[in-house]
């Protein structure tokens, strides 16, 4: 995992190799992002800590993924202005297709901006918003003092803060979005240059309206006046317009002359008016301190304004500043800004600014453009209509009415009516109001919306719907189910999908941490379909993982998912991973984080079967045929089918590796060893059941009984050909006290027995193989002339390694024939899987038995006579009294082919002079100790 303060990360933009694909690099991005988010996010999941260390954790890590927001911000920042001026210096020396790469990437960088200082504002609120929701501990209320003891209006707005958790927390909300502006807008200069150009004054942003006051001086000049112009003189209408004669002129310059006299400014100073009002209200919207806002005023020689201002403009950083001194002067002045922002005033700037003061929701929102801008108006008005209400009620009901009576102030809290809580009310608003309603659908906002109206868990539960309903469109999905109803109605461009990782990280952390708080706070349980929907998210973000390749991350969210979905969740998302020591990495990870790793491997493979059941068709017998629909002949016999076990496939079904794959983490896990065998039987009874022999045979390889015990038992077995190995430890087992291997030595027997069987098929399918090749080879027509030296006789064409190989595989299946010709499958644990096992051996029983005597013919007419005897020697152990096998093949009506069979070997075994392949020789001990001798089988002549 990558270092959490790597320093040269945030260098990727500037450092990535221009020949990789942009998604390759979208992928790198995201990687490196994930990783650093799993870290922080696993830092604070181990461990055990009381409940106020884990929610100083919990507020901790809201502040550190905000602090990597801000690095991303401020690295693409730079980048971006790095890339634009570099794209300047060259452009004159750029071919067209170069200009076009290089608008495509600015386009990246800005779009990949945008996102961060979204991501970034989300995080902002969390961390301004979450240590209010869930406070350490209860504060004591603030001991109340009489109004008349504060010094100013500041004194008392402390104290109403302390005293009401909602005003913080609309404090807070007004100021993250006060602070979003503030960094990401434009300068003001540059947003009011527009205005100030068209206003032709050049360079001066002071004096006032030059235009006017020249325009006023030249009509007293005219017309002889000395003092004030008079505008109520009949003939001031006519004389006295402005440059285009369109509106009588103003004949002053105070500044209510406009809305006092209905009169007009020169247009130039109508721009530089609008400027002034755009340059306050910016001020105000961005929450910059009273100093600044005088500041900037005065620049201006606008004083006046910021003198207007100057009663709690509640910026976003307002320490130290003092407001007025009465603090029942706060009504009057509100009160006096909301008649302002309804009744006066030319430009809507001028309107929204008093409209911000007096906290007025329409003034201000005939200049709101965007989502936060509206978020700050409806808070601003909010909160201050609060403040307002708190004054009145700490204030004696005559002080009040002598300072209210007069004029209204607009209430924002009623406003908004009754019901849902504000917060709600206020998000619903913006995604149905036209201006907003668009920009409300962008998933991100839409996360925001639910954090202002602490409403996060919804939107996740919400999400996860959109998500089910999305990944079962076209199929049913296990991962990501669907939990919604057909009638239920969601508009999913309002959530994350996952082809948005980037959002599905910031919803799943902003989640975890909320869900975390709400534990420690012993919040209510939420219904099992409700956490699951949430969950859907979760695994969504998993899959993102699993796509990236960060599959040593999936652990630390999978734990974080309740119930066995977090198993079914990790398992399904790391089948991909072959590499052992990869799947050790996983293990320990998960261990780490205080996940059961015994119990994950266990419920991988009972899942699985769980999930995919077994066909319901009764296969029984008939489907396996290894013979070729040929007479036989004495030379080979009754011939089996080369190939028998159909075509080999690319790759296993999905889920037939999975299983396999399933056993293979439980070989890694220590113990487990009857859990393994058990879960062995019963995937090569699937297997099996439905003749799928390619899937039993990669499980016969990569999964071996010998391998099980050596691990889980540390029993030492040289050569698992060998059979003795499993009698030795079955008689011995019981005799050592610290053997902490498999103790199920019923399930044990059974799983080397079906293992015995598919590797007997295999080599029978080999040695079928190999049967092609030999009569190829035989085939090929015969010299009639004589044998020369360079002439050798058919059989002499194979080559020594070839028979060599023939004979190991035929030695092989002698080995592991064995068990299946002495009770086969007849055990089983209290007789649960006796119908199952009775299934398999009509299924192959009856088959193995006849393609074995094909196989001991063919030995016998091309390897050793020695081969035939044994076949006699098959034929009295079927024919024993104690046999089970007799009594499947009479069951399968196959007894006559397997008599046949017998025939076909007695008469090779008659007419054969002597050893083709093995040299002339005494028969075997054993054969001799069993009467059998090949001179018995010698036609005399």
């Amino acid at each position: 995992m990558a270092d959490d303060h790597d320093p040269d990360m945030f260098g990727m933009d500037d450092e990535m190799d221009a020949d990789i694909p942009a998604e390759s690099q979208a992928q790198i991005r995201f990687a490196l992002d994930a990783e650093r988010f799993a870290k922080a996010l696993d830092s604070i999941s181990r461990g055990t800590r009381t409940h106020s260390e884990k929610r100083a954790d919990i507020v901790k890590l809201v502040n550190r993924y905000h602090d990597i927001a801000t690095e991303k911000v401020s690295t693409l920042r730079e980048t971006s202005r790095y890339s634009l001026s570099s794209r300047q210096r060259s452009l004159d020396e750029s071919s067209q297709d170069s200009m076009d790469v290089d608008e495509a990437e600015d386009a990246r960088i800005d779009q990949e901006l945008r996102h961060w200082e979204l991501e970034k504002q989300t995080w902002d609120l969390l961390r301004r918003l979450l240590p209010l929701r869930y406070p350490e501990r209860k504060t004591l209320q603030p001991k109340r003092r009489d109004i008349s003891k504060f010094q100013d209006s500041s004194q008392l707005w402390e104290e109403f803060l302390q005293s009401d958790s909602t005003a913080q927390e609309r404090k807070a909300i007004m100021e993250c979005m006060q602070e979003f502006s503030d960094e990401t807008s434009m300068d003001i200069d540059e947003m009011v240059r527009e205005y100030q150009t068209k206003a032709e004054r050049g360079d001066i942003v002071a004096y006032g309206w030059l235009h006017t006051r020249t325009a006023i001086k030249m009509t007293k000049n005219m017309q002889g006046y000395i003092g004030p112009l008079d505008p109520n003189a009949a003939h001031m209408t006519e004389d006295h317009r402005n440059q285009i004669g369109s509106d009588p002129l103003v004949t002053q310059l105070d500044p209510d002359v406009v809305t006092r006299q209905n009169r007009k400014l020169e247009p130039q100073d109508e721009y530089f008016e609008r400027a002034i009002w755009l340059g306050c209200y910016e001020l105000l919207r961005r929450g910059r301190s009273m100093s600044e806002i005088r500041d900037w005023c005065v620049e201006r020689t606008e004083v006046w304004r910021a003198v207007s201002m100057s009663a709690m403009p509640l910026s976003k950083d307002s320490e130290g500043e003092r407001t007025v001194s009465n603090p029942l002067a706060t009504l009057l002045w509100r009160r006096t800004c909301y008649a302002l922002a309804r009744n006066g005033g030319t430009d809507d700037f001028e309107r929204a600014v008093y409209g911000i003061l007096s906290g007025d929701i329409p003034s201000v929102e005939k200049v709101c453009e965007t989502w936060d801008d509206f978020v700050f108006a409806h808070y601003n008005a909010l909160l201050r209509s609060q403040f307002d209400n708190y004054v009145a009620k700490r204030s004696s009901p005559e002080a009040v009415q002598a300072a209210t009576q007069s004029l209204p102030a607009f209430n924002a809290l009623q406003f908004h009516g009754d019901g849902a809580p504000i917060g709600e009310r206020v998000v619903h608003y913006l995604e149905t109001n036209p201006k907003t309603s668009e920009e409300a659908q962008d998933p991100i906002k839409a996360l925001q919306g639910a954090v202002i109206s602490d409403s996060v868990s919804q939107f996740a539960y919400d999400n996860g719907l959109a998500l089910g309903r999305h990944a079962n469109k076209d199929g049913a999905s296990a991962l990501i189910p669907d939990f919604s109803q057909s009638q239920f109605k969601l508009d999913d461009d309002k959530y994350f999908s996952l082809p948005q990782p980037n959002g599905l990280r910031v919803l799943v952390h902003a989640f975890l941490l909320i869900s975390s708080l709400e534990e420690l706070q012993g919040g209510d349980t939420l219904k099992q379909d409700l956490r699951s929907a949430q969950e859907n998210v979760l695994a969504a973000y998993v899959s993102a993982l699993r796509l990236h390749n960060l599959v040593e991350l999936i652990p630390i969210y999978c734990a974080k998912i309740q119930g066995e979905r977090a198993f079914f969740t990790l398992s399904r998302n790391v089948s991909m991973i072959t590499d052992e020591e990869e799947r050790r990495t996983i293990l320990t990870i998960m261990e780490k984080i205080g996940m059961d790793i015994a119990e994950f491997v266990i419920f991988q493979p009972r899942s699985l079967l769980k999930e995919y059941p077994e066909p319901g068709n009764d296969l029984r017998s008939g489907a396996l045929n290894m013979f070729l629909d040929e007479v036989p002949s004495l030379k080979y016999g009754r011939r089996l089918r080369p190939d028998f076990f159909g075509e080999m496939p690319d790759t296993l079904d999905p889920v037939d590796e999975q299983l396999i794959q399933s056993l293979e983490w439980m070989m890694l896990v220590d113990g487990l060893g009857d859990e393994i065998l058990a879960m062995g039987v019963a995937i090569y009874k699937r297997f099996l059941k439905s003749y799928n022999l390619h899937a039993a045979r990669a499980l016969s390889e990569r999964v071996r009984c010998a391998d099980i015990f050596r691990a889980k038992a540390g029993v030492t077995i040289a050569e698992d050909t060998d059979l003795l190995w499993f009698s030795e430890f079955d008689a011995n087992v019981g005799m050592d006290e610290a053997y902490e291997g498999p103790r199920d030595l019923v399930t044990a027997r059974n799983f080397l027995e079906l293992e015995c069987m598919i590797r007997v098929l295999d080599s029978m399918e080999t040695v079928a193989s190999s049967q092609e090749i030999a009569q190829e080879s035989v085939s090929i027509p015969i010299l009639k002339t004589p044998p020369t030296n360079t002439t050798r006789s058919p059989t002499s064409k194979m080559n020594r390694e070839f028979w060599v190989h023939i004979g190991q595989e035929i030695k092989q299946i002698k080995s592991f024939v064995e068990p299946c010709l002495r009770g086969w499958l007849r055990e089983s644990i209290d007789g649960v899987d006796e119908e199952d096992f009775e299934i398999l051996r009509d299924m192959y029983l009856p088959e193995t038995i006849l393609g074995y005597v094909s196989v001991l013919h063919f030995a016998g007419t091309n390897l050793t006579r020695e081969n035939l005897l044994e076949c006699m020697e098959l034929a009295a152990t079927i024919a024993e009294k104690d046999s089970d096998i007799a009594s499947v093949l009479m069951r399968s009506g196959r007894m006559k082919e397997l008599v046949e069979g017998f025939a076909n070997c007695s008469k090779a075994l008659a007419v054969s002079a002597a050893d083709k392949k093995g040299g002339v020789g005494a028969s075997s001990k054993k054969m001799r100790e069993l009467g059998w001798s090949r001179e018995l089988w010698s036609v005399k002549r």
